[in-house]
């Protein structure tokens, strides 16, 4: 009750704003001069030490994102977690990261990702999007898709094939995960993996609110995951924490009853809030749910 009507307060104020103040509110990005990756404090999101990724075994990437209405160019930045030589047989994950912070913060989630199987069986791909760690520029909707999609440019670029990629998002990340797998016809991944997704900026007004509000009034953004997922047809796993109190599971379930697919699995996680759902299932258990999904 008390986020509701935090929603509501906000979106109430913001009413009486620009629209361009609230859609940066859906954007966390923290600025660094450096990362830190295995020596980054993680804290509570910190994971077991057999999980741990050496500098050895990673690399720092940077890469030119264009904005397709300006034509401006941003350098962004990525780590792979594996051998670059060998991306063209290996399987790859490409994540995508949440609305907060930076790819220190989410580099306990590759790390666990590089430990599917046998560590480094793997290769992981995780990017900072626009305004997010050392990458440059001003996060938006259509942002998120151009930084992905420099990402699978990279990828393409090292030899990676697409049907030994796979695609992974989580909550903010879902939407240029579901987007491109969706609209970019030239490299549709194996598999897609969403977590904790927002089903669209429409749906959360509409759910979360006590104000009969139009989210056209107050915001650009409109985040339509429940919508694209319909043009997915590759197999799809969903995971969701049943109590997740930032990103509701109805949305997470809209999504899945919407996919345009033949195959698709859903774990909706006992005790799960948003962020944690690694942790409430057991890290073995995380990684052998999405080993048996991805090796399907």
């Amino acid at each position: 009750m008390k986020k509701i009507v935090l929603y509501t307060a906000v979106l109430a104020f913001a009413v009486a704003c620009k629209k361009g103040n609230l859609d940066s509110l859906a954007f966390y990005g923290e600025y660094l001069e450096a990362y830190e990756f295995e020596n980054y404090a993680a804290g509570d999101e910190a994971v077991p030490a057999e999980y741990a990724v050496t500098a050895a075994n990673r690399t720092l990437v940077s890469m030119e994102s264009i904005d397709e209405e300006t034509g401006e160019s941003f350098t962004i930045y990525g780590v792979y977690i594996g051998d670059i030589s060998t991306i063209a047989t290996d399987t790859v994950i490409l994540y995508a990261h949440g609305q907060a912070a930076h790819l220190d913060a989410y580099w306990p989630r590759a790390t666990l990702l590089s430990s599917i199987t046998e560590q480094y069986n793997y290769g992981v791909f995780m990017m900072d999007y626009r305004g997010f760690g050392m990458s440059e520029g001003a996060s938006s909707e259509s942002g998120l898709i151009e930084d992905v999609n420099t990402s699978i440019n990279w990828l393409i670029d090292q030899g990676a094939t697409a049907e030994r990629t796979i695609y992974y998002g989580f909550s903010l990340g879902c939407i240029p995960i579901i987007d491109r797998a969706a609209n970019r016809a030239d490299f549709q991944p194996a598999k897609v993996i969403i977590e904790s997704p927002l089903a669209s900026v429409a749906n959360l007004t509409q759910r979360s609110l006590l104000l009969n509000v139009n989210p056209k009034s107050i915001t650009n953004l409109e985040f339509e995951n429940a919508e694209n997922i319909k043009d997915v047809y590759m197999p799809l796993l969903w995971l969701h924490g049943i109590d997740d109190d930032y990103i509701a599971i109805q949305n997470g379930e809209l999504i899945y009853e919407n996919y345009g697919g033949v195959y698709k699995d859903a774990e909706r996680v006992v005790g799960g809030h948003h962020g944690d759902i690694p942790k409430t299932m057991g890290y073995a258990n995380y990684i052998k749910r999405l080993r048996d999904f991805i090796e399907l």
